[in-house]
């Protein structure tokens, strides 16, 4: 008799070890994909003067259609095929503050293998919970703090110097009005792979952005539940949010959700009210200070999470589909 309760007490035990996992996490070896970033970045800044015509076509013909999105929308270049492009691309490679910001970026980036491994985990995750087989390209570049994660159908582009660290010299001397300093505590290595995912993420799914702030905020937690089930970060990595922000948001949730009932603001389309609540900032507009930017977004998670409990067999796919009310129905703050 003891003998069996001691079998059913280790088989309780198990049973909570497993469920207590990562219930979306899947075997990914059946998908072939490499992820290794194509350092542009390197290659910019050990190209010597006068660089040619030919380099840049050579660049174009190496990168694709990545290195005209490079020239062109994020750092505000002629396209590939234009003869000024060479000379465009030697002032910024030969700028003294960008040559010592590229200096930052190599001695914080020698390589990105450790980077690589976690997005390529989770991109084959992706892959095979979404049935995707077009897996982007990674490329690292340096776009003078112009543009942090750039995603499309084809690449998922990351800003190297975006994440040099809070603490890195260029980082604080940068102008505190264009990079306040809640900006800047953002700029951790730690982030830098799950920002890309998210990027990732949001760009695959922008069509299914709402309009209202509960759809804005479901949209958001979805995209965020995806992430940490696809990566397995916690939570304030994933928000980029510090350990004392995580806790003000824990302790505050059925606070944010009041106050958005007392003001109307669940179903209101003032994007300008939806902003305040999803977008980053020092703090959320209308909560303390001690509150994280864009906790709205934290709301949209837990809402998520709360929907996914109830729907034990819903897969990652099924989410997509979830109606924002259908949602709201299982979201109990405070509780």
């Amino acid at each position: 008799m003891k003998l069996n309760r001691f079998i059913v007490l280790c088989t309780v035990v198990l049973c909570i070890i497993s469920c207590s996992g990562n219930r979306f996490k899947v075997d990914v070896s059946s998908v072939s994909y490499k992820a290794e970033f194509k350092r542009l970045d390197k290659e910019m800044f050990a190209l010597h003067s006068p660089i040619s015509e030919a380099t840049s076509v050579n660049l174009n013909e190496e990168y694709g259609d990545f290195f005209g999105a490079y020239t062109q929308d994020i750092m505000q270049m002629p396209p590939p095929d234009n003869p000024m492009l060479p000379e465009f691309i030697s002032r910024f490679t030969n700028n003294p503050t960008w040559q010592n910001l590229q200096a930052d970026i190599d001695e914080t980036y020698p390589n990105l293998s450790t980077k690589e491994r976690v997005l390529e985990n989770a991109l084959k995750a992706y892959s095979i919970h979404f049935g995707e087989t077009n897996l982007p390209m990674l490329v690292a570049y340096n776009s003078g703090f112009n543009i942090g994660i750039y995603p499309s159908d084809d690449w998922l582009g990351v800003g190297l110097e975006w994440y040099l660290s809070p603490e890195n010299g260029t980082v604080k001397k940068l102008p505190p009005d264009l990079f306040p300093q809640y900006k800047r505590d953002k700029m951790k290595p730690e982030y830098l792979a799950i920002n890309a995912l998210k990027g990732f993420l949001f760009y695959k799914n922008q069509n299914l952005a709402g309009e209202d702030m509960l759809s804005s905020m479901v949209f958001n937690g979805k995209m965020l539940f995806i992430a940490k089930a696809l990566m397995e970060v916690s939570d304030a990595d994933l928000l980029n949010y510090s350990d004392q922000q995580i806790d003000w948001a824990k302790d505050n949730e059925y606070s944010v959700w009041t106050f958005l009932i007392e003001n109307d603001l669940v179903f209101s389309k003032d994007q300008k009210q939806i902003a305040k609540m999803v977008n980053d900032g020092p703090f959320t507009p209308g909560m303390p200070p001690e509150s994280p930017g864009g906790v709205g977004n934290w709301v949209g998670l837990q809402m998520v999470e709360a929907f996914m409990d109830q729907k034990g067999t819903y897969s990652l796919k099924d989410l997509l589909k979830a109606g924002d009310r259908e949602i709201l129905e299982q979201y109990k703050p405070g509780r």
